[in-house]
C-alpha cells in the first residue's frame, strides 16, 4: 500500500506539464455573461456557450452572420472586426484584438475562451467547405422515490459556411420512447450576408422587450450583463428544443439594412382541432457605431373555425456605442392590452479601472410578456416598473495567476462590483394598496498569492410582502495549481429561519482527464429558505439543484479524452437525509455522455 501511494503522489505532483488545456467551461460563461455565481446563469445561454468552447468561433474566417449568430459581439464591435479585417488583414493575436475599437483588454479577456484566430491568410478562403460533425449520446439513471431513466442524442454537421444541420431527441419522462425532439437545417448564402433556417431556431430581438426565447436572468448584477447582445434570428442546437421557435425563418443584409422574417408554429393540438401561426417581422438599420430595428410579430390561433388573436406586439429598440458607451433602449407596444413597455440603460467606463450601469424598467401589468426576454428584477416583463446601478472595479498590482498562460493570465489582485435594484409594483403582492422590493448585492475577489483566491458576496433583499428580509451571505476559497483545484464553500441565508450550507471539492486536471469530487453537507429547515448550488456536469447538462431538509451530499464529475476526436464525460451523485427526524428518501444519479467530433 505504501509503494502505491507513493506512485500515485509521484503521478499527481511532479508532472506539472501534465496539466489539461480545457478551460473552466463555466467560469468563463459567468465571466462573460457578468454574473456573480453559477446559480444566476440561463441553462440555455450555458448550452450556446459551451458549444463555443469546444468549437470556438474563428473571427478570421467566419461570416459576418455566424459571428452575429455567436452573441458574443455587439453591432458595433462586429463592424469593427470586419473594418480592421478589411483593410489589415486577419487579426493575429489577442492583443492586437484589444486594440480594436469596441474590444479592449476586460472585454478581449472574456471572449477569448469563445474564440479562435485561426488564420489562412487568405481572405478569399474564408468560405470554405471543410465538413465537421459533433455527436453527443447521454444515457442515466435517476432515484428520487422512484427510478427514472433518461437519455438524450444529439448530432451536428456543418459544410463549412453554406449548410448546417442538427437533429437532437430526448427522453426525460417515465415512457421508454423519445418524448421531445429538436433538429434543424440552414442555408447559408455565400456571395450575400444572408440564409434560410427550416426547423428549431432562435428570435431575439432588442433587448427582450417584445421577442426574446429562452430563460432571462432575473435581475443584474455586474455592469457587463446589463447590455443584451441580440443575435437576431439564428438556429438553435438545444437537446430539446423547449424554449425555441419552430418553422422557418430567413435573414437578409443588404448594405445598411438587415431584414429578418419568421413563421413559427405557436400551437399544434389536432386532439382539440386548435392551431396557431406566429409570422414576425425585423427591419434594422445599421450604421457605424450601432443599429437602430423594427419588430412586430402576430400570434394567429384557430380553434374549429374560429381565429382569434392572444398576443400582437410592435417594438422599436436603438443601440449604439458612444466614445466606450453603450447605450440602448427599447419600447414595445401591446396592442392586444394596449399597453406599452419600455427598458433603456446604459453602461459606460470611467477611467481603465472602474465601469458604471445603469437601467431603467417600465413594465406595466396589463402588459402581456408571453415572448419576452428583457432584464428584468421581480416579474417576466410585467406588472414591474424599477430601476438598478451597478459599479466594477479592479484595483491592486497584477499578478499571474497559477494554471493560466496567455493573454488574459494576469489579474489584477483586487475586484469586485456593487449592485442595487428598487422595483415597484402597480398591483400589489398582499392585500396592501402596493408593493415594493429593494435589493443590494455586493462582492469582492481577492488574490491573496498567485495560487489562492478568496470571494466574498452579500446580498440584501427587502420587499413588502410575506417575509420582508433575505440576507444571504457567502465565501468562496480557492487554491489551484496546474493540476490541481481545491475549493471550499461556505452559504448562510436568513430568511424565514436560517440556512447553512457548505462543500469542499477536490479536483485533479492532466492532460486527457479531468475529475472532480465534492462533499457537501447542508441544513434548511424552511423551503422559502432553500438555497440553490451549482453541480458540475456533462456539457448541455446545466444543473442547479435546490437543497432544502438537513442531510449531505456527495458528487463525482469527470471527463476522459481518449482520443483527439472523443470525449467521455461521467457524473455520480447521492443526497442522503440522515439529520431529519422524519423520514426522507434520498437521492441517487448516475449519467454517461459521450461526445465525438469528427
Amino acid at each position: 500500500m505504501r509503494r502505491i501511494a507513493l506512485v500515485f503522489a509521484f503521478i499527481l505532483f511532479c508532472f506539472d506539464g501534465l496539466y489539461s488545456q480545457e478551460t473552466d467551461g463555466i467560469s468563463a460563461i459567468m465571466h462573460f455573461a457578468g454574473v456573480s455565481s453559477e446559480e444566476e446563469l440561463d441553462e440555455h445561454f450555458v448550452e450556446q456557450l459551451e458549444r463555443l468552447l469546444s468549437r470556438p468561433l474563428r473571427i478570421n474566417q467566419q461570416s459576418l452572420s455566424m459571428i452575429k449568430e455567436s452573441g458574443l459581439f455587439t453591432h458595433y464591435q462586429i463592424v469593427s472586426l470586419e473594418d480592421y479585417r478589411l483593410r489589415h488583414g486577419d487579426v493575429m493575436s489577442l492583443t492586437e484584438l484589444a486594440a480594436l475599437d469596441g474590444f479592449g483588454q476586460e472585454f478581449t479577456r472574456r471572449i477569448a475562451p469563445f474564440i479562435s484566430l485561426e488564420s489562412t491568410g487568405y481572405p478569399v478562403n474564408r468560405h470554405n467547405c471543410r465538413v465537421s460533425q459533433e455527436l453527443n449520446l447521454r444515457g442515466g439513471i435517476r432515484y428520487n422515490e422512484f427510478l427514472y431513466n433518461n437519455y438524450f442524442l444529439k448530432y451536428h454537421i456543418e459544410a463549412g459556411e453554406r449548410i448546417a444541420a442538427h437533429f437532437a431527441l430526448a427522453k426525460s419522462s417515465g415512457s421508454t420512447k423519445p418524448d421531445s425532439y429538436s433538429g434543424h437545417i440552414v442555408w447559408y448564402f455565400k456571395r450575400r450576408s444572408a440564409f434560410i433556417t427550416i426547423g428549431d431556431f432562435n428570435a431575439r430581438f432588442g433587448q427582450g422587450v417584445a421577442m426574446w426565447n429562452g430563460l432571462t436572468l432575473s435581475g443584474t448584477s455586474r455592469p457587463s450583463g446589463y447590455l443584451r447582445r441580440s443575435t437576431s434570428l439564428s438556429p438553435s442546437s438545444s437537446y430539446t428544443g423547449a424554449y425555441s421557435f419552430r418553422g422557418i425563418c430567413a435573414e437578409a443584409t443588404m448594405s445598411r439594412l438587415r431584414i429578418s422574417t419568421m413563421a413559427a408554429v405557436s400551437q399544434f393540438d389536432p386532439s382539440i382541432s386548435s392551431y396557431g401561426m406566429m409570422p414576425a417581422v425585423n427591419v434594422s438599420l445599421l450604421c457605424r457605431n450601432g443599429k437602430v430595428g423594427i419588430t412586430h410579430f402576430a400570434d394567429f390561433r384557430l380553434k374549429d373555425t374560429r381565429c382569434n388573436i392572444p398576443d400582437m406586439k410592435t417594438s422599436f429598440d436603438i443601440g449604439f456605442t458612444i466614445k466606450g458607451t453603450d447605450i440602448f433602449a427599447e419600447a414595445a407596444y401591446d396592442w392586444v392590452s394596449a399597453s406599452a413597455a419600455s427598458v433603456a440603460g446604459a453602461v459606460f467606463p470611467v477611467g481603465e479601472d472602474l465601469r458604471l450601469a445603469s437601467m431603467l424598467r417600465l413594465y406595466p401589468p396589463e402588459y402581456n410578456p408571453s415572448y419576452s426576454g428583457a432584464a428584468r428584477s421581480l416579474t417576466k416583463c410585467s406588472n414591474e416598473y424599477s430601476m438598478s446601478l451597478s459599479g466594477e472595479f479592479t484595483c491592486g498590482e497584477w499578478m499571474k495567476v497559477n494554471g493560466t498562460e496567455g493573454f488574459g493570465s494576469s489579474m489584477r489582485r483586487m475586484s469586485g462590483f456593487i449592485s442595487l435594484d428598487g422595483a415597484y409594483l402597480p398591483v400589489a403582492k398582499d392585500d396592501s394598496m402596493k408593493s415594493h422590493q429593494l435589493k443590494a448585492l455586493a462582492e469582492v475577489k481577492m488574490y491573496l498569492s498567485p495560487s489562492l483566491s478568496l470571494k466574498v458576496r452579500f446580498s440584501e433583499r427587502y420587499r413588502s410582502w410575506d417575509t420582508p428580509f433575505r440576507t444571504d451571505m457567502r465565501l468562496d476559497l480557492s487554491y489551484f495549481t496546474k493540476i490541481h483545484t481545491l475549493n471550499f464553500r461556505l452559504n448562510a441565508l436568513k430568511c424565514n429561519g436560517y440556512g447553512l450550507l457548505s462543500y469542499i471539492e477536490y479536483g485533479l486536471k492532466i492532460r486527457s482527464f479531468y475529475a472532480y469530487i465534492r462533499q457537501g453537507v447542508f441544513r434548511i429547515d424552511d423551503w422559502d429558505d432553500r438555497i440553490y448550488a451549482y453541480e458540475r456536469d456533462a456539457p448541455g447538462s446545466f444543473n442547479v439543484p435546490a437543497f432544502y431538509g438537513r442531510g449531505l451530499w456527495t458528487a463525482a464529475t469527470g471527463c476522459w479524452k481518449f482520443a483527439r476526436w472523443g470525449r467521455a464525460y461521467f457524473r455520480a451523485a447521492l443526497t442522503t437525509y440522515p439529520f431529519m427526524k422524519e423520514q426522507k428518501s434520498g437521492k441517487a444519479e448516475l449519467k454517461m455522455q459521450l461526445k465525438i467530433d469528427i
